[in-house]
C-alpha cells in the first residue's frame, strides 16, 4: 500500500514538472535567442549600450545632482532600477535607443535582458503591483502583449518578449521594435535587422558604446544645434552616414573613441580628407597663447585637398559662390593670385579664437597658414595690395600699418580689402574669423579679425608664448593623438557664448539656465584621423579644473630650456628701463626687455655661479654684464657681444664664483676670484691681474666667495676655507688673525651684522651653529635649537626693531631667530624642500621672506610666518620683486615657470 502511494506521488510530481517546463517554455516565447540589439528599430537615430560598471565621477555627480535626482524620480528609472534590484532583469548592460517622432519630439526605448529564472508573468505582475494606483492596461499587438502604465503625466509602454524587457515613452516606438522581430521571423529566419550585429563595431571592455545612425544627423541634430555650426555654408547634418564610438567616464572627464563613416556620400565635406595621411603638427607649436579655441588642419597632400574641396563645392551646390568670389579676387588683386598662394602652402592651417561676439555672430581671432617661404609670402601679399591700390585708385601706403611692441621692436601688417580670403581659397571651415588684417611672421601668414588681434598675436609670438603651455590645452591635448588630420580644442567656459548661439530652442534655454553646472566641463577636444572612407574620431570632455594664476600675468616669455636661476633685474643704460638677465638650464643666457621680448641670447660653457654685475667698462655711462662660471670670467655688452679678451679663463677653476667691488665708486672695479689652487686672484676689468695684490693663499680649498666690508673707515677683505676665516687688507695681507678653527661647508656665506662700534662677521658652521667674529679676531657662537645640518642662512632686520635677525630654511621649515637665539616666527611645508630664504623689503617695517619649495615647485612670500596675498604660486626658480612707481599700489614679480618660460606677474597690494 505504501509503495503504491509513493508511486502515485512520484507520478504527480513528474506530471507537475512536465507542466511547469511547458509553462516556462511558453513564458519565454519566441525570440528568446534574439539579442537585444535586434529589437532596435532601424530608424533609431542613436543607440547607447551601457554596462553595469559605468558611473558618474564625483565632480559630475556634484554638478548635476539636481538633474540626477529628478531622473531618479522618473518612471523610467524607477522601473529599471527596481527590476534590476529584484533580479528580474540583468544589470550587466542595457540598451537605450532614441529617435525623432513628429516635428520636435525625441522618444526613447530601453531594452533590458530578463534574468533567465524570472518568468514573463513575474515581470508583468511586479510592474502591475508597483504601479497599482496607475492601473495596468493591456492590449494585443500581433502575437505580442503591450502593457501601459501612467505615472502623473508620463505614460510608459512595455513588453516582455522572450528574454527581453522593453520600455518606451512611445507606443509607436515599442510597436516598431516588436514588429521588427515579428517580420524578421515571419519572412526569413536568416534575415536580421540592421542593428542585430551592431556589437561588431564595439569594444566589449568599454563602459559605453554609441552608434550614430544617419538620422542622428539629419533628424535629431537640428533639434538641438544649428546645421551650420562649422560655417554658414557647410551643413554638418550631411557629413556622416553613421558612427560607432566606445566611451568611458573617467576621473578627469568623458572620452569617446571610434569611427565615423561617410562612404558613398558624394556631397559630404569629409571627402576632402580621403587619402590624407595623419601628420604631426608644426603649426600647433607656434600658435600663441591666450586663445580659447583652436582648430588645426594637417594635410599630407595639399593639392589633393584643394581639388577635393572644389569637387565637394560643386556636388554640394555651393560652387557658384566660390567662383564669383575668386573672380572678384582676380579682379582686385591680379591674375594667378590663387595659384601663387597654392605654391606656397605647406599643408598646415590653424584658427585661433580669443572670443565670440553673439551680436555680430563673429569670432575675434586669426587664421594661420604655414608657408614654404615667409619672404615670398610677404612679397606676394604686398604685390596683391599694390594691384588693389591701383585698381581702386588709392595710395598703397594707406593699407600699411605698424604696431610697436616696445621702444625698439615694430611689426608691419596690412589692411585687407576682403574679409573672406581664407574661406574662399582654402575652405569654409575658416569662416567665422573675418580676414580684415594680414601679417607675415617668419613663415606664417596671419589673417586677423582686428588690429588688436594683430598686436596680441605679435606680442605673444615675440615672447614665444604658446597655447601648448596653457593649462586647459595641456589637459585636453594629452588625450588626443600626436598625428592627426583635423583637431578642435576649446576652453568651454570662454566659448560658452558661441555654443549657446549655435544651439536651438530647448537646448539654448538649457545652456542659458545651467551655465554654472556646465562649467564642470572645463575643456573640449575633437580629433579626426583619415582612414579610407572613415574618420577615426577622438572626443574628450574634460572635467579637471583649469588652474588659474593667482596674480595677473603681465607677460610670459618662452626660453629654450627650464629656468632655475633667480632672474636678475638690470638697467637699460639707454632709457633707464628695467630689463632681465637670465640663464636657462641649457646654459644659454638671455637679455629680455620689460615687455618680455628677447633682445638676444648667447650660449656659454657653464652655469653662472656669481651675481650678474653691471659695470661701466669704458666709463662712458654704457653698462656691461660681468659674471663667472667655474672656469671662465664673462663680460658682455648690452648687444650680446663679448668685450676684448672675454671670456677669460681662470688660472684655476673658481667653484665659489667671483665678487666685484668698486671701493671708492670711481668705476675702478676689482674682481675677486677664489680658485681651486687656493689662491685669491684679483682682476681689473681689462682682464689683467691687479698690481700690488699679494695673491694670498689659503690653507685649504676656499669654501666662500670673497667679501669686502668697510668698518670704522677701515677696509676688510674676508673669505673662508674649510676650517678658517681670513681677514685681509686691500693688498691681500692679513689684517686680523682669527685663531678659532671651524667646520665650514662649500657655499658658506659671510655677513656683516651689528651696529657701529659693535659690528662683527657672522656665518654658519656645518652643524648649524652661528659663528660670530669681531674685527679684533675674537669669536663666539650661538646654537639655534631647531637648526640641523643642510640649512641655508640669511641675515636681515625682519621686524623693524633696528637689529638683525637670522633667517634659516632647513628642509621643510623656515625659522627666524633674534640675536639672542629666540624664535621670532617659524613656518613649514609638509614634505617640502625649501631653498634659500631671500629677503624682500617692502617698507622700513615690512620685510618679508621669499623661498622656493623645490619639491612642489611653489613659491612662498612669508610675512611674519604667514603667506602674503596671492601666494603660493607655482615656479621653478627663486623670484625677483620690483615695486611699482606708484608706491604701495603693488609690485611686479619675475620667476621661471614649468613650461620653460620667464613670467612677469603683477600683484596688487
Amino acid at each position: 500500500m505504501a509503495k503504491k502511494i509513493v508511486l502515485i506521488l512520484l507520478g504527480v510530481l513528474l506530471m507537475g514538472c512536465i507542466v511547469w517546463i511547458l509553462w516556462r517554455v511558453n513564458e519565454r516565447e519566441q525570440g528568446s535567442d534574439v539579442p537585444k540589439e535586434a529589437f532596435i528599430p532601424n530608424n533609431s537615430a542613436v543607440v547607447l549600450n551601457v554596462r553595469a560598471n559605468v558611473s558618474l565621477s564625483p565632480r559630475l555627480k556634484e554638478a548635476f545632482a539636481t538633474e540626477w535626482a529628478n531622473y531618479q524620480k522618473s518612471i523610467f528609472y524607477r522601473s529599471i532600477d527596481t527590476l534590476q534590484k529584484l533580479k528580474l532583469t540583468e544589470n550587466t548592460s542595457w540598451v537605450l535607443a532614441l529617435r525623432r517622432e513628429g516635428k520636435k519630439s525625441v522618444r526613447f526605448l530601453y531594452i533590458l535582458n530578463r534574468v533567465p529564472a524570472a518568468s514573463r508573468s513575474e515581470v508583468i505582475r511586479f510592474l502591475a503591483d508597483y504601479y497599482a494606483k496607475s492601473g495596468l492596461k493591456e492590449r494585443s499587438y500581433d502575437k505580442f502583449k503591450i502593457y501601459s502604465l501612467r505615472d502623473k503625466e508620463t505614460e510608459v509602454y512595455f513588453a516582455v518578449v522572450g528574454g527581453m524587457v522593453l520600455l518606451s515613452d512611445s507606443e509607436l516606438y515599442l510597436e516598431d521594435a516588436l514588429k521588427q522581430i515579428g517580420e524578421d521571423k515571419k519572412n526569413d529566419p536568416e534575415s536580421i535587422p540592421v542593428y542585430k550585429n551592431i556589437t561588431r563595431y564595439f569594444s566589449e571592455t568599454a563602459g559605453m558604446n554609441i552608434f550614430l545612425n544617419t538620422s542622428c544627423f539629419s533628424d535629431v541634430w537640428p533639434l538641438y544645434m544649428s546645421r551650420n555650426v562649422v560655417s554658414p555654408r557647410l551643413d554638418l547634418t550631411k557629413w556622416f552616414k553613421w558612427g560607432a564610438l566606445d566611451g568611458e567616464i573617467q576621473s578627469d572627464g568623458i572620452g569617446f573613441n571610434g569611427f565615423m563613416y561617410y562612404g558613398g556620400m558624394k556631397a559630404t565635406f569629409l571627402n576632402v580628407f580621403k587619402g590624407q595621411q595623419p601628420m604631426a603638427s608644426r603649426i600647433e607649436g607656434v600658435i600663441p597663447s591666450g586663445v580659447n579655441a583652436v582648430t588645426v588642419l594637417n594635410l599630407s597632400d595639399t593639392r589633393a585637398y584643394l581639388t577635393a574641396l572644389e569637387t565637394f563645392r560643386h556636388k554640394a551646390g555651393i560652387i557658384e559662390h566660390a567662383r564669383k568670389r575668386k573672380s572678384e579676387f582676380t579682379r582686385l588683386f591680379g591674375e594667378e593670385v590663387e595659384a601663387s598662394w597654392r605654391e606656397l602652402l605647406q599643408g598646415e592651417f590653424a584658427k585661433g579664437v580669443f572670443s565670440y561676439d553673439p551680436e555680430n555672430k563673429e569670432e575675434e581671432g586669426f587664421v594661420m597658414v604655414y608657408l614654404k617661404s615667409g619672404s615670398l609670402g610677404r612679397a606676394l601679399l604686398k604685390n596683391m595690395l599694390g594691384n588693389y591700390a591701383v585698381k581702386v585708385n588709392i595710395n598703397e601706403a594707406s593699407l600699411e600699418r605698424t604696431t610697436a611692441l616696445d621702444q625698439e621692436k615694430k611689426v608691419a601688417y596690412y589692411k585687407m580689402p576682403v574679409t573672406d580670403f581664407a574661406g574662399v581659397l582654402w575652405g569654409y571651415i575658416w569662416d567665422g574669423v573675418p580676414s580684415r588684417f594680414a601679417m607675415i611672421q617668419d613663415n606664417y601668414l596671419i589673417l586677423a579679425s582686428s588690429e588688436s588681434v594683430i598686436r596680441r598675436f605679435a606680442e605673444n609670438y615675440m615672447r614665444r608664448l604658446n597655447v601648448q603651455d596653457m593649462d586647459w590645452y595641456k589637459k585636453t591635448r594629452v588625450k588626443m593623438s600626436a598625428k592627426y588630420n583635423w583637431m578642435y580644442l576649446a576652453e568651454t567656459g570662454s566659448m560658452y557664448p558661441f555654443y549657446r548661439d549655435m544651439a536651438n530652442d530647448g537646448l539654448k534655454d538649457f545652456l542659458t539656465q545651467n551655465k554654472e553646472r556646465l562649467d564642470v566641463f572645463s575643456s573640449f577636444g575633437l580629433q579626426w584621423i583619415s582612414e579610407d572612407e572613415m574618420l577615426y574620431q577622438s572626443v574628450f570632455l574634460n572635467t579637471e579644473k583649469v588652474e588659474q594664476p593667482p596674480a595677473q600675468v603681465v607677460w610670459q616669455t618662452k626660453l629654450d630650456a627650464k629656468l632655475t636661476m633667480k632672474p636678475v633685474v638690470v638697467v637699460n643704460h639707454n632709457n633707464g628701463e628695467r630689463e632681465l638677465f637670465v640663464q636657462d638650464d641649457s646654459r644659454t643666457v638671455y637679455l629680455i626687455n620689460d615687455m618680455g621680448r628677447i633682445l638676444w641670447k648667447l650660449p656659454i660653457d657653464g652655469k653662472i655661479n656669481s651675481e650678474v654685475y653691471q659695470v661701466d667698462f669704458y666709463k662712458n655711462g654704457k653698462l656691461q654684464y660681468l659674471f663667472s662660471t667655474s672656469e671662465k670670467l664673462y663680460l658682455i655688452d648690452r648687444n650680446g657681444n663679448y668685450l676684448p679678451r672675454y671670456p677669460l679663463a681662470f688660472k684655476s677653476s673658481c667653484p665659489s664664483g667671483i665678487t666685484v667691488y668698486d671701493y671708492d665708486n670711481d668705476r675702478n672695479y676689482r674682481v675677486f676670484a677664489p680658485c681651486a689652487d687656493r689662491k685669491i686672484y684679483l682682476y681689473e676689468l681689462s682682464g689683467d691681474l691687479v698690481e700690488g695684490w699679494s695673491q694670498p693663499q689659503s690653507d685649504n680649498d676656499p669654501v666662500s666667495k670673497v667679501y669686502y666690508f668697510r668698518v670704522a673707515d677701515k677696509d676688510y677683505i674676508v673669505f673662508a676655507d674649510r676650517y678658517r676665516i681670513y681677514i685681509l687688507d686691500r693688498r691681500g695681507r692679513e689684517r686680523v688673525k682669527v685663531q678659532t678653527l671651524y667646520d665650514l661647508l662649500q657655499g658658506t656665506v659671510i655677513y656683516l651684522t651689528g651696529k657701529e662700534q659693535n659690528e662683527s662677521l657672522v656665518f654658519g658652521s656645518a652643524g648649524g651653529e652661528l659663528q660670530f667674529v669681531d674685527f679684533n679676531g675674537a669669536s663666539r657662537s650661538l646654537k639655534p635649537d631647531k637648526i640641523t645640518a643642510g640649512y641655508l642662512f640669511n641675515v636681515a632686520d625682519t621686524d623693524g626693531d633696528g637689529n638683525d635677525d637670522f633667517i634659516f630654511s632647513n628642509g621643510e621649515h623656515v625659522y627666524v631667530y633674534d640675536r639672542n637665539g629666540k624664535v621670532l616666527w617659524e613656518t613649514g611645508v609638509k614634505e617640502g624642500r625649501l631653498g634659500f630664504p631671500y629677503v624682500y623689503r617692502f617698507s622700513a617695517r615690512d620685510t618679508r621672506v621669499g623661498t622656493l619649495d623645490e619639491s612642489h615647485s611653489e613659491l612662498y612670500l612669508l610675512d611674519k610666518g604667514s603667506q602674503s596675498n596671492g601666494f603660493p604660486i607655482t615656479g621653478t626658480s627663486a623670484f625677483s620683486i620690483v615695486f611699482q612707481n606708484t608706491g604701495k599700489v603693488g609690485f611686479y614679480l619675475y620667476v621661471g615657470s614649468e613650461n620653460d618660460s620667464l613670467l612677469k606677474y603683477r600683484f596688487i597690494r
